[in-house]
């Protein structure tokens, strides 16, 4: 035999494998997931088996007459095969259906998402209903722990969209590395695909806008920030499954920004710039001075009745924890110093990062008290929260169970007010509070 030959049975298998490879069809594995829905441009992020041409054909309702497709891009096994897709032919206050084409060929499952209305010297705000999620677990067998189940009750994405809010905000730890995930690209981007593909979640994300940011658990080891040497693993895993709605050029990391009605909301990022790690000339950071900053002019100049200021560790809480940016003690107490001397109305916080529920109210002497929704588990275990003291908590807001929240900013334009309501994987009431929007007032005004 020629050293260059091959046998028969060599030479039938390659050919076998090539065949079936290329009858292997295109399909989609997760999503479609609405990302930003604006006036005039919407984006769909999508998740294909195979590396696959992707397109997007959508409709006003009824005028399907009247087709527009988003330009094609392809899926590619260094992303995962995930991409983001932008619907640049839509207007304010409309509905619209939407279907992938996956290599030339429509999909059957037909969508429909609403482009807000264009309200602004027209009307008042119309009132806005969001939902709020923290920690989401899926477990996966051959990875998990021995005798131990760790995620669990994906019916609440069912309850969630029962309750149909406009958009979700996911406060972090959105996927769960553990230890064989984090080192690799590729282990990272394929737990976050595990989490991204629950069947229960499928509904919801094809409904409404999704938002979200990141904690400690969705970026790497424990206690990982600036200096983590697997820290553009995680960025490029996160950003493939989290498209932002705007890319904030002066800063690192994912910090990014969107409004709907009257509110804004400011997404920070608490890894980025993380270094709790003091030595003798270096004291903790979480924020970053470069992103308080941008947070500061952004606030200063936003004219929305409500500021939402989300992050994936608890902003007001002070216990003494590495989970809370009071760890980082002279940058905490320098960013709310800002707040109170830029006199900013409407503030509210929302954080993520802890595996239970409460309510944080920082009062002030001399200016509004603070809040800060501190939302527990979607569907990774409960704790309770006694290793934190915690002496701003608000009696009756402990969640000690797998949960989600709905905000719901509503009323006349001259007495807006942010209903809270808490609500069980199965949708019942929790315990709900409701603040003013004249109650977020600086003194004097």
């Amino acid at each position: 035999m020629f050293p260059f030959c091959r046998p028969l049975s060599s030479l039938l298998l390659i050919v076998f494998f090539a065949a079936s490879v290329q009858l292997r069809s295109a399909e989609v594995v997760a999503g479609p997931m609405l990302g930003h829905i604006d006036m005039r441009e919407t984006t769909v992020w999508v998740q294909t088996n195979v590396p696959s041409k992707v397109r997007i054909a959508y409709a006003e309702q009824g005028k399907s007459n009247a087709l527009h497709w988003s330009d094609s891009t392809q899926t590619k096994n260094v992303n995962n095969n995930t991409a983001t897709l932008t619907l640049n032919a839509v207007e304010p206050g409309k509905k619209y259906n939407y279907r992938i084409e996956l290599d030339d060929e429509l999909t059957d499952t037909q969508n429909t998402f609403n482009t807000p209305a264009n309200y602004y010297d027209r009307t008042p705000p119309p009132d806005l209903r969001i939902a709020v999620g923290g920690a989401h677990y899926v477990t996966e067998e051959g990875f998990e722990p021995p005798y131990q189940i760790l995620g669990g009750g994906y019916g609440i994405f069912s309850t969630i969209l029962n309750e149909k809010p406009e958009l979700m905000i996911w406060a972090g730890n959105t996927a769960h590395l553990r230890n064989s995930d984090w080192n690799t690209q590729s282990g990272t981007l394929k737990r976050f695909g595990k989490a991204r593909s629950v069947p229960e979640l499928q509904p919801l994300l094809a409904s409404i806008a999704h938002y979200g940011t990141w904690s400690d658990n969705d970026y790497g080891t424990p206690g990982a920030g600036k200096f983590y040497s697997h820290r553009r693993h995680a960025e490029q895993s996160f950003q493939a499954y989290w498209p932002q709605p705007v890319t904030i050029a002066s800063l690192d990391g994912i910090t990014t920004r969107f409004r709907r009605s009257d509110v804004d909301f400011f997404m920070l990022d608490t890894r980025s710039y993380r270094d709790d790690a003091p030595s003798s000339d270096r004291l903790p950071v979480m924020l970053g001075k470069e992103q308080i900053e941008w947070l500061r002019q952004e606030i200063i100049n936003s004219t929305a009745t409500f500021k939402i200021i989300i992050a994936g560790a608890p902003i007001l809480n002070p216990a003494d924890s590495r989970g809370n940016l009071s760890y980082a003690d002279r940058e905490h107490n320098a960013l709310l110093q800002m707040l109170r001397n830029e006199r900013i109305s409407g503030l509210f916080f929302i954080s993520g990062g802890k595996y239970y529920g409460e309510l944080t109210r920082l009062v002030h002497a001399n200016s509004y008290n603070l809040y800060d929704l501190t939302v527990g588990p979607l569907t990774a275990n409960p704790k309770d929260n006694e290793d934190e003291l915690n002496f701003f908590r608000m009696p009756g807001s402990s969640t000690f169970e797998r949960h989600f929240a709905l905000l719901d900013f509503i009323g006349d334009e001259g007495d807006r007010a942010l209903k809270i309501r808490v609500m069980s994987m199965e949708g019942r009431e929790l315990w709900q509070r409701t603040i003013k929007a004249s109650q977020l007032q600086p003194a004097g005004e």
